[in-house]
This record gives C-alpha cells, sequence and structure tokens, in this order.
C-alpha cells in the first residue's frame, strides 16, 4: 500500500513539474515571439516609402545626365550619341573576347543593317569621348514571317558603364555608385518587393581584379530586369549593369523638361 502512495504521489509530482514547466514557456515564449515577429513585419513597412514602386522603370545617371533603360535608340541619337566603330570592350569575369565576337553580332542580319525579331546586339554608344556599351534589341516577336528591323530602329535595353577619366559620376537610382554597399543594396531593393539577390565573389580569382559580382533580380511585369554592381578587391563598386527588358511601349516614361 505504502510502495503504491509512494507511485502515486512520484507521478503526481512529475506531472505538476511538467504543467509548471510548460505554463513558464507558455508566458514566455509568446512575448519573445510577438518581439521577433514585430521585428520582421516592420522592417518591410520601415522601408517601404525608400523601396523602389514596383513600376519604378530603371535607369543610370552618368555625368548627371540621366538615361532611362529601356529606351529608343533614335532619341539616344537625337541626343548626340553615336554608334561607334570600336567593339565592345567592357568585358566581364570569365568572359573574353571571342563572347564579344559573337554575342555583338548574335542576332544581326547578313546585311549589317538590322536585327532579327526577338534579337539583340550589343555596341558600343559614343559622345563626347563618353562610352556606354549597350544591348539594341529588338523587341517585335520572333515569327518566321516577320521581317527584321533596322537597327536605328531598335529599343536599347542595357547598359553598361564604369568609372574612368571620361565617367566620373554614375549614379544608379540617385546614389553615387562608389558609395553603394552591399548593406545598402539589401535595404533598398527588400526581397519583400520580389527582388532577388546573387551575390558571386571573386575572392580565389584576384586576376579579374573583382572581389564581388552583386546582381539583383525582379521580374517586375512578368519581365526580367536585373542590376549587377562590381566591386573592386578593395570592396569599392567601380562598374554597374542594368537590364530592364520590358517592352518599351509598355513604360511611363518621365515627362520632358
Amino acid at each position: 500500500m505504502k510502495n503504491l502512495q509512494m507511485l502515486i504521489t512520484c507521478c503526481f509530482l512529475v506531472l505538476l513539474t511538467a504543467c509548471g514547466r510548460e505554463g513558464g514557456g507558455t508566458a514566455q515564449t509568446p512575448v519573445a515571439s510577438e518581439e521577433i515577429t514585430e521585428s520582421i513585419t516592420q522592417m518591410p513597412d520601415e522601408q517601404e516609402s525608400e523601396a523602389m514602386p514596383e513600376n519604378m522603370e530603371l535607369g543610370i545617371t552618368v555625368n548627371d545626365v540621366y538615361y532611362p533603360i529601356p529606351v529608343s535608340l533614335k532619341q539616344l541619337t537625337e541626343d548626340g550619341w553615336k554608334i561607334s566603330g570600336q567593339t565592345p570592350y567592357f568585358l566581364e569575369p570569365f568572359v573574353g573576347e571571342e563572347y564579344y565576337e559573337t554575342r555583338a553580332d548574335w542576332s544581326l542580319t547578313e546585311d549589317g543593317q538590322g536585327i532579327l525579331p526577338g534579337g539583340s546586339i550589343i555596341r558600343l554608344l559614343e559622345k563626347d569621348g563618353v562610352l556606354l556599351e549597350v544591348t539594341i534589341t529588338n523587341q517585335v516577336s520572333t515569327g518566321s514571317d516577320t521581317p527584321p528591323q533596322k537597327i536605328e530602329d531598335g529599343v536599347v535595353d542595357s547598359m553598361v558603364v564604369f568609372y574612368d577619366e571620361k565617367h566620373t559620376s554614375i549614379k544608379l537610382d540617385n546614389q553615387e555608385l562608389n558609395h553603394v554597399t552591399q548593406d545598402y543594396l539589401i535595404e533598398r531593393y527588400p526581397s519583400s518587393d520580389g527582388w532577388t539577390h546573387l551575390p558571386n565573389t571573386y575572392s580565389d580569382h584576384p586576376e579579374f581584379g573583382i572581389s564581388t559580382e552583386y546582381t539583383i533580380e525582379n521580374d517586375l511585369n512578368q519581365y526580367n530586369n536585373s542590376i549587377t554592381i562590381y566591386f573592386d578587391l578593395e570592396n569599392r563598386p567601380f562598374k554597374v549593369s542594368v537590364w530592364n527588358e520590358t517592352p518599351l511601349d509598355q513604360v511611363e516614361l518621365p515627362p520632358q523638361t
């Protein structure tokens, strides 16, 4: 009988202890959880006023002149830009000149005057000694009976530029490029707005002069958009590539001033 009473008493004490622990956990866990949840959910809200709006256009400011992307090649030529005879040379890591010899004229017509439907070519645009590497695209859908588009009627949907004696100021979203950090990119282009961050390090290849190739992507309006910033071996940004495949006729251009 005594053994039975002792057994019942032990079971009661074990049960009481377990309940006490559970009750203590219940009293503490929601407080910590609410704090964490509040911290996480407030971050996007706090950034919402600063984050890029969903339909905001992409572009680059070079030497205090803003270039929206995409933009018609005609608009650029009317502003004084012309296609340079130089071969595009803004090489990326692990990409040699052979790539540009092929990719630059990938969709060029045999007569060299047009771009095949849905295709693109790479060219350098030049104005007053300043060079922009651009992708000129024929945004007309592909089709067996669709004629090529003249190069001058193409759309510039990407630009690449880097600092040198002719490119003294490069701004991305009104931020000077050499002031951009990886933390800034995470805050400015949050995942809550659909941005995907894809940093790629080249620490094993210092010969390329690049420590990190940092790409952020977004499929705004179901079209691919990306920004790639290149950091040198001292982790300073020195080159940027902006790509926006949104059809030009679907982009709201800023009013001319």
